[in-house]
C-alpha cells in the first residue's frame, strides 16, 4: 500500500499552499511506555521545516495538549506550524493558543475514576490533560483484559458526565462530545488550500482520514490519506499506509525531494 508516485508528485506539484497534517504518537513519534519520553523519529521535524519553507502550512492534529506536543516535538522549528491539539479542542498557532472551556463533568470523574481503576491492578493510570482524560493500560500485565472490563464499567460513568468514551491502542479516552480529529481538519482547510495530506496511526484518526477524502472530492483538488502502523481500520480507509514513523519520515522527505525537483511546483 506504498503511495502512487502521481498522487505523491500531484501534491509536490501544488505544495505552496498544501496542508500537510500529522498525528504525533505512532506517526511522527514512536509509541513507547512513557508518553512524556516521547519524540519524533530523527531527521522528521527538518523535513517538515523543509515543506513548511516551500509554502506548504504544516500542522500536527493530536490528541494531546497543544503545549506538550510543541515541547516534545520541537515544533518550534518549523515555520508557521500549527498545532491542533486536543482533538480540535484547542489551537495553537504563531505563539497564540485558543481553547475550550473545561467541561463540568470532567471534575467529578477525576475524584470516582483513581479508585476504580486500582480495581484493575497495577499498570492502569488515569494521564489528565485538562480538557480530556485518558486511561492507559499498556502497563498493565494483561491490558486487553482490562480494557475490556473498563469498557464496560466506564461508558455510564462517563455518559452521565455528559462526555464521550473513545477507544484507542491500549487507551481510553474521555472527552469533549462532538469533537474529532475531523473538527481540527474542517477549520485547517480553508478556501486557498491548494492540496491536503493527511497521516495518523489510531482509531482517533479515521475522522481526519475521512475529512481529507472528502474535501478531494468535493474540491477536485490532490488528498492523500496515510495510515502508518498496522492497524487495520486505519489501512481499509486511507488511501495508502506505511509501516512505522520511520516509513513516514523517508515519504515525507520524497515528497519535499521532489517538490524541490519541481522547483516547488511553481
Amino acid at each position: 500500500m506504498h503511495p502512487d508516485p502521481d498522487r505523491l508528485a500531484a501534491i509536490a506539484a501544488r505544495l505552496p499552499g498544501a496542508l500537510i497534517a500529522l498525528d504525533f504518537d505512532g506517526t511522527l513519534a514512536p509509541i513507547i511506555s512513557d508518553p512524556s519520553a516521547s519524540r519524533p523519529v530523527p531527521g522528521v521535524i527538518d523535513t517538515l521545516a523543509g515543506l513548511a519553507r516551500a509554502g506548504a502550512q504544516i500542522a500536527v492534529v493530536t490528541g494531546r495538549d497543544a503545549a506538550t506536543v510543541l515541547e516534545l516535538g520541537d515544533l518550534r522549528a518549523i515555520p508557521d506550524v500549527v498545532v491542533s491539539g486536543l482533538h480540535g479542542a484547542e489551537t495553537w498557532r504563531h505563539g497564540d493558543l485558543q481553547t475550550r472551556d473545561e467541561p463540568a463533568g470532567l471534575a467529578a470523574l477525576r475524584t470516582s475514576l483513581p479508585p476504580l481503576l486500582r480495581q484493575s491492578g497495577d499498570g492502569v493510570w488515569l494521564e489528565d490533560k485538562r480538557l480530556s482524560l485518558v486511561v492507559h493500560a499498556r502497563q498493565a500485565a494483561d491490558p486487553q483484559r482490562v480494557l475490556t472490563e473498563l469498557g464496560d464499567r466506564l461508558p455510564p460513568l462517563v455518559a452521565e458526565q455528559g462526555l464521550e468514551l473513545h477507544p484507542g491502542k491500549l487507551v481510553l479516552e474521555i472527552r469533549i462530545p462532538n469533537l474529532s480529529k475531523a473538527t481540527a481538519l474542517e477549520q485547517l482547510l480553508i478556501p486557498s488550500t491548494s492540496a491536503a495530506l493527511f497521516g495518523g496511526d489510531d482509531l482517533g484518526d479515521l475522522p481526519a482520514l475521512a475529512a481529507v477524502s472528502a474535501w478531494a472530492a468535493l474540491t477536485g483538488r490532490p488528498g492523500l490519506t496515510i495510515a502508518v502502523g498496522e492497524l487495520a481500520e486505519l489501512r481499509q480507509a486511507a488511501d495508502c499506509a506505511v509501516g512505522s514513523p520511520a516509513e513516514l519520515a523517508v515519504l515525507l522527505a520524497q515528497l519535499l525531494a521532489t517538490a524541490e525537483t519541481r522547483g516547488g511546483g511553481g
